[in-house]
C-alpha cells in the first residue's frame, strides 16, 4: 500500500467517524435531523470524491467548509460531532 493510500484510508476513517456521530445525534435530537442529514450527505460526497481521486487537494489552504456550517447551530461547541468534523477538516488541510 502506498503512502497516499494510507492517507486516503485515514481520511475515510475520520469521515466514517463523523458520519456515525451525526447519525447518533439524529437519534438523540430529531429536531436537528435536517442539518445533520445534509452534513451526512456532504461527508459521503467528500468520501466518494476522495476514494475516486476527485477531491481537490487542500494544499494547506482550502477547507471543506464543514465546521463553519456546523458551528452555526450545534450546541455545545465542544460536541463530539464538531470534534469529529474538525478532525476531518484538519486532516484534509494537513495531509491532502
Amino acid at each position: 500500500m502506498t503512502h497516499i493510500d494510507d492517507k486516503k484510508q485515514e481520511f475515510v476513517r475520520l469521515i466514517d467517524r463523523a458520519v456515525n456521530q451525526s447519525q447518533e445525534m439524529i437519534e438523540q435530537s430529531p429536531s436537528h435531523a435536517e442539518p445533520l442529514n445534509t452534513l451526512v450527505s456532504e461527508l459521503q460526497r467528500i468520501k466518494a470524491n476522495a476514494l475516486s481521486d476527485q477531491l481537490q487537494p487542500s494544499e494547506g489552504s482550502l477547507t471543506l467548509g464543514l465546521s463553519r456550517g456546523l458551528a452555526d447551530w450545534i450546541e455545545p461547541l465542544d460536541s463530539p460531532l464538531l470534534t469529529a468534523v474538525g478532525a476531518v477538516e484538519r486532516y484534509y488541510q494537513e495531509h491532502l
